[in-house]
């Protein structure tokens, strides 16, 4: 037996989804927000647990040609024989999907979600096995001024080309998102270890193979994790995330100005990250400009040879940085750009 999964993604980083999958041993392809991909049976348990980029697992129940067979498939397995599904039309041509299965069915609008979408001429019927967003990791119960989402953060560290060999310093830490997801990952811990998910409430739920799934794999790196902001509320936030999320001993942490920050002093080569301010109201853009400026002059200075990612949402021709690759984003709602490159 096996099954088929949709993992989606914030949009744009598909790629590290993908990247992620395939380092798992797990091949699949893109589409537009996310990835499908097979397995064995129990498959979307491992996800749910292990996946960083992701954002939700489906399950894919069938895949029907004709609306009339959506009366043949089978719900004992997910579903409790009082309970009700939940439509979810996604995308254009399942209108006449939705209409049959509201026939056939039994839906209301606290069900079961069940998703219906196109592909070529064929409707994919697939359940939400995760429940909440899989960006709910449980220790950031805190944010800082510009929340960056915690499967966004992977996804900027895996495009970014983050090693758990190398130092990694973030020059506008705020909450610490970034360096604790570099940290559960040079750990090999799952981000989803603490959490519970849909799934576990289907009556077919396997909860012996649920307890066995390793929650740490074996050969952890201990990562070299730096941190630094001008904000010391955002610094407090940082330390306290990183305490619930089991790392603070790993996290430094210090109240520096990005334009003046500095390397850690073991010289060794390593990432440089950031999620950059935007300027979106009138009279900020000129300040960025100079903000950018100023760091990308000071990396030049003592970062030179080190890999760097930023999230902005424009004027990185102010960093004045040779930008190798431009992924694009999307940040709260904004389209952003995760520029990347090596300082000289």
């Amino acid at each position: 037996m096996s099954e088929t999964l949709f993992a989606s993604c914030p949009p744009g980083a598909e790629p590290a989804l993908s990247a992620e999958l395939k380092r798992a041993g797990h091949g699949g392809h893109v589409e537009r927000g996310g990835v499908v991909f097979s397995g064995p049976t129990g498959l979307h348990q491992w996800a749910n647990v292990w996946l960083r980029c992701a954002d939700r697992v489906r399950l894919q129940v069938a895949k029907v040609s004709r609306p009339e067979a959506l009366r043949e498939l089978d719900w004992k397995p997910y579903l409790a024989a009082d309970a009700a599904l939940k439509l979810e039309p996604a995308g254009d041509g399942t209108a006449e999907f939705t209409r049959a299965a509201r026939r056939f069915w039994k839906t209301a609008d606290q069900g079961l979600p069940v998703q219906l979408r196109m592909t070529g001429r064929e409707c994919v019927v697939s359940l939400d096995s995760s429940g909440e967003l899989l960006h709910f990791r449980g220790y950031r119960q805190e944010l800082g001024k510009a929340p960056l989402r915690e499967t966004l953060a992977s996804a900027m560290l895996e495009l970014s080309g983050y090693q758990p060999e190398a130092p990694l310093v973030d020059v506008m830490c705020g909450s610490g998102t970034l360096l604790i997801e570099a940290a559960w990952r040079a750990l090999n811990k799952a981000p989803g270890r603490k959490r519970t998910f849909a799934f576990q409430r289907w009556p077919s739920f396997d909860a012996k193979a649920f307890e066995k799934l390793p929650r740490q794999l074996p050969g952890p790196v201990v990562p070299h994790l730096y941190g630094s902001d001008l904000n010391a509320g955002a610094l407090g936030v940082a330390r306290r995330n990183g305490k619930r999320a089991g790392v603070q001993e790993l996290l430094v942490l210090n109240r520096v100005d990005a334009r003046t920050a500095c390397p850690p002093e073991e010289g060794e080569l390593g990432l440089v990250v950031a999620n950059l301010p935007y300027g979106i109201r009138a009279g900020e853009k000129k300040e960025l400009e100079a903000l950018y400026k100023a760091l990308g002059a000071n990396l030049g200075k003592v970062f030179s040879g080190w890999k760097f990612g930023f999230l902005l949402l424009d004027g990185e021709e102010h960093l004045q940085l040779p930008i190798a690759h431009t992924y694009p984003l999307e940040n709260g709602g904004l389209r952003c750009r995760l520029v990347v490159g090596t300082v000289v």
